[in-house]
This record gives C-alpha cells, structure tokens and sequence, in this order.
C-alpha cells in the first residue's frame, strides 16, 4: 500500500493524464522526500516539490472556456472536448530544499538543490558523521508538459447569455490514483449584443471544483475579458482575465517513536492574470475547430473541437 502522500502525487499526475496519456512511475525509494513527510512533517519541503504540479492542475483548469465572444440570437447547444496542455518553465524543475533542525543536528546540509515533481533525478545527500545513511530524495516525472482533456457543453441564449457546463462524473481508472471528481461551470454575456459594432466583446465568469480521492480538494474561480470577429468560416479571437485558485493537500503523518501521528494540511493559492489569443474554424456551420494560446504563471495551447446543433 502506498503512502497517502506518494498516492497524491500519482494522482495529481494521473488527473493531468486523464484519458490523454500514460503516466510514467514516479522514481522514488522507501527513504524519500515522503518518508520525511510522514515521520517529520516537513510541510515546506512538500509545498516547493508540489508547488509546479498543483499550478498546472490550477492553470489548466481555467483553460479553454470559450473560443468566441458572440453569441448566436437563435437557441443552440455547442457540444465537444477541450485538449490543454500546459507547459512547465525549467525553473520549475528544481528547488532549494530547506532540512529541519532534526536533520541537521546529524550532520545533513542545511540546504541544497534537488528537483520538483516535474524535475529529473532527485539529489542524495550524506551526513558528515559516518554513522548516518544516505538520505535519497525522490525525482520528478521528468515531463515538459501537463496534458488534460475537457469535456465541455454550452447552452444557449438566455438574456445574451451562454451557460458553460464541464466536468467529469466520479471515476476510479485506477486503484492507485482513487476516485476522481470534477465539475464546474461559467456564464458568458455578450456586451456587444447592445451595440453595433463590427465585433464582439463578451465577459465571462467560471467556476470549477475538483477533487482526488480523500487528499486534494480544489477550487478556481476565472473572469474574462474576450473580444472576437468573424470573417466567413474563421473567427479571430483574445482575451484578457484575472483567474484565482485554492487548492488543499491533506494527509496524515505516520506515528513514530518520535513523534505522534500529525495531520498536516498544504493550501496552495495563486492570483495572476492570464492573456489569451487564437482562432477557430467551423465546417459546414456544424463543426468547430479551435486553438487558444495562453500565457500566464504558466503557459499552454488549448486544441477543441465541438459541434453546434
């Protein structure tokens, strides 16, 4: 049985690869960075290697919303799949890992470079008193990207207004990763609808809540700015938005003879702007075909294809 915390970073991964891809195993030895976590609760140490993971589950999931500010005057039901991938700055594949006073007192170094969940090989470290072991730090996954698909359906008019609904039922595609949860939802007005004007500009409001297995448990709020025009079966579209997200990571440390069983929870926040532009192509007045690229804490291109009845 796997430890709950090396069960949350499968099943971050496993979210990110849902359906798109196939995740590789996590290197990682018995003596590793979760060990420490459940005999010390070292909570800092687990945020910086976790940190570039959860902002690419935040960031993608405010992804790919709407690929037109216009909304057609007669009823209509856009049904189809968002592809998002977003990719990770090499910055992001390392961090400077802090070791608390129980360590050190051993003889470990206070600090020193090793990789995140995204990074390569994972550092080991001696003590300067020979009876103290190795201690082995895990690597990361080795990835460039994240990659996720979204299901996704929007319904309208109402008043001007589009109603956006996206998610997935709860799903177990794997022991190892438990049991999935996702669903979220937004509202998109069309300002121009007033006006007469040779484009379209829109506000658009989402909100997404998700869930894996009994350890991550998130939420994401998402407002944007979007304007478009149209020229025959090509639309031209870009945005601008403010996007927030607040996601916990909760587990339990495991008794030792040191220390009691501890409850440790990690809450993740991020607030930034995102910037957004691209393009979609409909065939027949049926199918669309888009692409969106998104610059932000993290970039990403979103690939979509739907179909409007």
């Amino acid at each position: 049985m796997y430890p709950k915390w090396q069960q949350f970073v499968r099943a971050v991964t496993g979210f990110l690869f849902l359906a798109v891809a196939i995740l590789p195993a996590t290197r990682a030895t018995a003596q590793d960075l979760g060990g420490l976590i459940e005999r010390l609760g070292v909570e800092e140490m687990a945020r910086d290697y976790l940190r570039p993971g959860i902002d690419a589950v935040g960031y993608s999931i405010n992804s790919g919303y709407s690929h037109t500010a216009r909304i057609d005057s007669v009823f209509h039901v856009w049904i189809g799949a968002k592809l998002i991938t977003t990719y990770i700055p090499d910055a992001d594949r390392s961090f400077i890992a802090k070791l608390p006073p129980e360590l050190t007192e051993l003889g470990y170094p206070g600090s020193f470079s090793t990789a995140t969940i995204v990074g390569g090989e994972g550092t080991t470290i001696t003590s300067d008193q020979p009876s103290q072991p190795p201690i082995a730090f895990p690597g990361g996954t080795g990835l460039s990207a994240f990659v996720i698909a979204m299901p996704q359906i929007a319904i309208g008019p109402l008043l001007g207004t589009d109603i956006i609904l996206r998610g997935l039922p709860p799903s177990r595609f794997d022991d190892k990763i438990g049991e999935i949860s996702f669903y979220g939802g937004g509202l998109k007005h069309e300002i121009t609808h007033y006006l007469d004007v040779p484009f379209d500009l829109a506000v658009l409001v989402g909100y997404q809540h998700f869930s894996i297995g009994d350890v991550v448990d998130g939420n994401s709020l998402a407002g944007l700015l979007q304007a478009s025009v149209a020229f025959s079966d090509v639309t031209l579209f870009g945005g601008v938005g403010y996007e927030s997200y607040d996601i916990a990571v909760s587990y339990t440390s495991e008794a030792t003879s040191q220390l009691p069983a501890t409850a440790i929870t990690l809450d993740f926040q991020r607030r930034n702007l995102r910037f957004a532009a691209g393009g979609a192509l409909s065939l027949f007045s049926l199918i669309d075909l888009t692409a969106e690229y998104s610059f932000g804490v993290q970039n990403n291109l979103t690939l979509g294809i739907g179909f409007t009845i």
